[in-house]
């Protein structure tokens, strides 16, 4: 109360709650201890705090009322002379550190930030040298803090400055000397820049347009274009870097078709991931050779009770659980006790479970893995294991166990068949099918709740029901006719329920119910669900790959591996823009079809003049309306056509309010060439006019 009393303007900055607020109060008394015990210490903090209120845009005005109002409080409380005045000490200490901090970090660049304006920032940046222009929106240092502007306007919100400063960061500017692009600048600041933007909507398109150039010219349909993804790929350390990790985890298929990403993907995947996934899958798919040739082929060929087909089916069963059953097992208990260790855990009704099990091949892998351990308990072949003709699975002591085994090993050769979708990945046409199906499992698992809901309803109806016929008299063997005649397996006919008309009238009710309204309705949903997937189904599958990618080369043994891959892509060589004008490096250069994206203008912005990397660049290049070849540059259509959308929107304004008459009778705009080309209305007004409109706006 004291301090709004002192600065009115202050309440405009202390907007919180009274908690909030008494719990600022409590640091600011804590602090002024600190401050005593550990000096260096305080001083970061309150230097890092006082960068925070350059974002937050806080007046240097409103400290001094502040302090006044702190002391005044605590004097009236405080009854010791000497404490009052090491309170009143320490905390204009305290302010005036905070008090400097704050004028030495508000930049323009900062205040053009805090006002999330895009003019405010260009204009702000337009004054950098041009050595120092990616410096200006990325760091500011104020003795050892220091305070990204970039990573303020994303953690405050002012997107449209964040949007800006990643669009200028990394736009191409060149002189006669020398490139300045401020890629290597974004990442060496901001390792984790795709992982912040991944949320921010439009701002991770910002970035990744930005990492690409594409020549204006083509030859013979073919585009030139560079690819500046060196730390989509690498990180500083020289590891795999976790922007793909970090984009597959937004499940956005759209990013995911960027041509950047799609770049790195592709890159990755035939480079080592591919090769990488085949050997790893290479025991799976002999596992399941080796289970169906144990399991299907040869217990069911004619030579199963040949002694030499009984060792080999005793053989490849012993293989398959020494083998997959303990790899499998191993593997999950492994997986778990780390899960829990680095307490990754989803909680379930406070039952934690690990989060990796929630990934469906991950769960498929260890369920696969019990079932073998079930069959293994119910092995016949063990049971047998005493018996003359062994090996054998046909003896009393096995008898008891033929069925159990046969059950479980059913499910186990499902759940076999199905992680193998795994390796759909090799293909995204494939990978999207299989994407596709699953999808639109859900849709279907929904028609399957409404349908045992009908089923039950009428079949527990009909069962009340006084009527002769045999197979609807109790509910379950109701519910199962009811269900056959919908898929249409139910071998009577309608003309059996005539004798019973109301029985008749309840089977047709069902049908209008089930076959009708249901199966319809299920079928508007697939084509719904189709069409969405449809239009992303390649990114799908591309998010499907990049985990596999993600997953592959997280591995450490790869490392050594992943950096002698690197190496071959020679990253660290300058890549050409165009025949003999050698840019800069840290990308791919491919050669693309021109209609992949339409370049009218060189994406390089250059310049004239002075080459010093002192001087900023101008506002206007030094023939910023012509191009290198001295046409008539995009920029003077462009106001052009600003000037025509102008007066059109002037016009139909015009006329809607009555005003649009012209004098002399006629309807319309009349009009006549003036002196410099552009229409004069009737009123006396010349384009001039309008055009001089036009530049203030």
């Amino acid at each position: 109360s004291k301090f709004f009393a002192l600065a009115p303007a202050g309440q405009d900055y202390f907007k919180q709650s009274s908690t909030r607020l008494h719990y600022i109060a409590a640091k600011v008394i804590q602090m002024t201890l600190d401050i005593m015990q550990d000096p260096w210490t305080v001083v970061q903090e309150i230097s890092a705090l006082g960068l925070r209120h350059v974002g937050y845009g806080i007046p240097t005005e409103h400290i001094a009322p502040f302090v006044t109002a702190c002391v005044e409080v605590f004097s009236t409380v405080v009854e010791q002379p000497a404490a009052l005045e090491a309170f009143r000490w320490s905390l204009g200490l305290i302010s005036q550190i905070l008090v400097r901090t704050i004028l030495e970090g508000s930049t323009i660049v900062m205040k053009a930030v805090t006002a999330n304006s895009e003019q405010l920032l260009k204009k702000a940046i337009a004054c950098a040298p041009r050595g120092k222009r990616a410096e200006w929106m990325l760091n500011i240092q104020v003795g050892t803090q220091r305070i990204s502007p970039l990573s303020w306007a994303i953690e405050s919100g002012s997107l449209t400055a964040a949007g800006a400063i990643i669009q200028d960061l990394l736009t191409i500017r060149a002189d006669r000397e020398r490139y300045y692009y401020g890629m290597e600048d974004l990442f060496t600041r901001h390792p984790d820049v795709v992982e912040l933007l991944c949320n921010e909507g439009q701002l991770i398109y910002d970035l990744l347009d930005g990492l690409v150039w594409r020549s204006r010219t083509t030859t013979e349909g073919m585009r030139r274009a560079n690819y500046y993804v060196k730390y989509l790929l690498i990180d500083k350390e020289g590891r795999f870097a976790k922007g793909l990790h970090a984009i597959a985890q937004t499940k956005d298929p759209k990013v995911m078709q960027h041509p950047a990403v799609n770049l790195v993907s592709d890159t990755l995947w035939t480079g080592i991931v591919r090769w990488q996934f085949i050997v790893a899958k290479a025991w799976f798919v002999l596992s399941l050779g080796a289970f169906m040739t144990g399991q299907a082929l040869l217990p069911k060929s004619r030579w199963k009770f040949d002694f030499w087909a009984r060792c080999i089916i005793f053989a490849v069963r012993v293989f398959v659980y020494l083998t997959t059953m303990l790899r499998l097992l191993a593997t999950s208990m492994r997986d778990i006790v780390q899960a829990y260790r680095r307490r990754d855990l989803t909680w379930f009704r406070g039952i934690g479970v690990p989060t990796f099990l929630l990934d469906a091949y991950q769960a498929g892998t260890m369920f696969l893995g019990i079932l073998l351990l079930i069959m293994c308990a119910f092995e016949p072949y063990f049971y047998c294991a005493s018996s003359p003709d062994f090996p054998t699975e046909e003896c009393p002591e096995s008898a008891d166990t033929i069925w159990m085994y046969s059950m479980w090993t059913m499910w186990a050769m499902l759940t076999h068949w199905l992680l193998m979708m795994e390796l759909s990945v090799f293909s995204t046409g494939l990978s999207s099918f299989v994407l596709v199906c699953v999808y639109v499992m859900s849709e279907i698992f929904r028609f399957f709740v409404a349908l045992i809901f009908v089923l039950f309803t009428f079949a527990s109806a009909i069962t009340v029901l006084e009527h002769t016929y045999t197979d609807m008299q109790q509910v379950l063997p109701t519910v199962v006719a009811l269900f056959a005649i919908t898929v249409r397996i139910f071998e009577d006919d309608y003309r059996d329920f005539q004798e019973d008309d109301m029985l008749l009238l309840m089977v047709f009710l069902f049908l209008v119910a089930s076959a009708i309204l249901l199966l319809n309705v299920l079928i508007a949903q697939l084509n719904c669900s189709y069409v969405y997937v449809y239009q992303n189904m390649v990114g799908f599958a591309r998010l499907k790959r990049a985990e596999v990618i993600c997953q592959t080369l997280s591995e450490d043994a790869l490392a050594a591996k992943y950096s002698r891959f690197v190496d071959t892509l020679g990253l660290d060589n300058r890549l050409e823009f165009n025949q003999g004008d050698v840019g800069l490096a840290g990308g791919l250069a491919i050669e693309e079809s021109a209609s992949v994206q339409q370049v009218n203008s060189d994406p390089i912005i250059r310049f004239g003049g002075s080459c010093s990397a002192e001087m900023q660049w101008p506002e206007e290049g030094l023939d910023e309306d012509e191009d290198e070849e001295g046409n008539e540059s995009m920029n003077r259509f462009e106001r052009l056509e600003r000037l025509v959308e102008k007066a059109m929107k002037k016009l139909v304004s015009a006329k809607a309010t009555g005003k649009g008459r012209v004098k002399n009778g006629s309807s319309g705009m009349g009009s006549s060439s003036g002196p410099s080309g552009l229409s004069t209305d009737v009123s006396g007004q010349s384009g001039n006019e309008h055009n001089s409109e036009s530049g203030e706006d």
